[in-house]
């Protein structure tokens, strides 16, 4: 890619606080950048007011409508599915053209898991629902689901509880389609990999858990490569399907489970992680995860970096909806770097389940103790 230095205005396809690095960094590269979204309380709508357009970002039409009237040079998606599927809708751009067919075959987890089985990657197995064995644990996902909502497990054998997966999941799926597949035990991991001519270039493996919700992440740290001999089958699994859909040059980030039979992949994405998850390898690295990202939709190098490792670790404060926020507790064991609150002291917080109150980023004295605080929020869970 060869660098262009003219400034341009730019429009990202989220005003969320998960994309707040993105900005930044475009920003950096001397971009205007507008943001749109529909919620006048995202972060960055608040933050640059006078560069927000409220509206509907799904809606391939209407970010057309924006991209001529604000002389919008490059769109660039933010930390959601749909920012991505509104860009392939809009064809992509010179610079990372980006088939609308190819998004769905990633984000569809029922096409993902075809392409797994027709490439014959390390992925469970997929069942319709009218295709399920009568025996065995599987999990039950709507098939454009995110974010491990309507998700379940269940054991076959058990007639209530397998139909109260399928309503759970068909509530949560727009379309109303739901996919099964064998459930898999076992370690969950993030594999993020920078592509260059279907190459990867550059990759990163995350260790992820959850202390409040078994099937959303909220705890991570960057996990040494040595520590991780899987993950030389995640990027084989990786440059197959680059390969095979003939992917542009830019992200690919996949989910994983490590279990007994070794590495399963879960899924697979193309758009920038949420939850700061560029944040976390930046300082982690000292790479600059969400000026990489961004650079690929503008036609830019990447962005120079110097090494800086340290030990972190990212962790979501949640609490249960339907109470009154007040405070959060911080975890010991380590230095809080950053601390971002989400949430208004007296805020009653809506919704079911656990809400996110604060994000915050906490350095450990070593890589032993990051991996020991992980362990010490994750296993709260089990005595939930």
């Amino acid at each position: 890619m060869s660098i262009d230095p003219s400034p341009r205005n730019v429009l990202l396809l989220d005003a969320s606080f998960a994309a707040v690095p993105i900005h930044d960094e475009l920003v950096l590269l001397g971009c205007t950048v507008w943001t749109v979204g529909n919620r006048p309380h995202d972060a960055l709508a608040l933050a640059f007011p006078e560069r927000w357009i409220q509206a509907d970002y799904s809606d391939a039409d209407i970010i057309r409508s924006i991209i001529n009237e604000y002389a919008i040079a490059d769109v660039v998606p933010g930390c959601t599915d749909v920012s991505m599927a509104t860009f392939a809708r809009l064809g992509g751009n010179r610079a990372y053209p980006y088939d609308p067919d190819v998004d769905r075959i990633l984000n569809i987890k029922s096409r993902f898991r075809d392409l797994c089985e027709e490439l014959d990657l390390p992925a469970p197995r997929a069942f319709l629902p009218e295709c399920l064995p009568s025996r065995g644990h599987f999990i039950c996902k709507p098939t454009d689901g995110f974010s491990g909502r309507g998700v379940s497990v269940f054991d076959a054998t058990d007639a209530e509880a397998t139909r109260a997966a399928f309503e759970l999941a068909r509530g949560h799926s727009p379309s109303g389609s739901i996919l099964c597949e064998s459930f898999i035990s076992g370690s969950l991991f993030s594999y993020s990999a920078f592509l260059t001519d279907r190459k990867i270039t550059r990759a990163f493996i995350v260790r992820e858990g959850s202390r409040y919700d078994l099937f959303a992440v909220d705890t991570s740290y960057v996990v040494h490569p040595n520590d991780m001999p899987e993950a030389v089958v995640i990027g084989n699994a990786v440059e197959r399907i680059a390969h095979k859909l003939n992917l542009c040059d830019g992200l690919v980030h996949v989910q994983f489970i490590v279990g007994e039979e070794g590495p399963r992949i879960i899924e697979i994405t193309r758009r920038c992680p949420g939850d700061l998850y560029s944040r976390l390898i930046q300082e982690s690295t000292g790479f600059r995860y969400a000026a990489c990202y961004a650079s690929y939709f503008l036609g830019l190098s990447e962005p120079e970096w110097e090494f800086v490792p340290r030990s972190v670790l990212r962790h979501t404060v949640k609490q249960r909806a339907g109470t009154i926020f007040t405070q959060f507790t911080v975890p010991t064991m380590g230095a809080v770097m950053r601390l971002i609150p989400l949430r208004t002291p007296g805020e009653r917080l809506s919704g079911v389940g656990y809400q996110r109150t604060a994000l915050m980023f906490i350095e450990a004295p070593s890589y032993p103790t990051v991996r020991h605080l992980f362990d010490q929020l994750t296993n709260t869970l089990s005595s939930r």
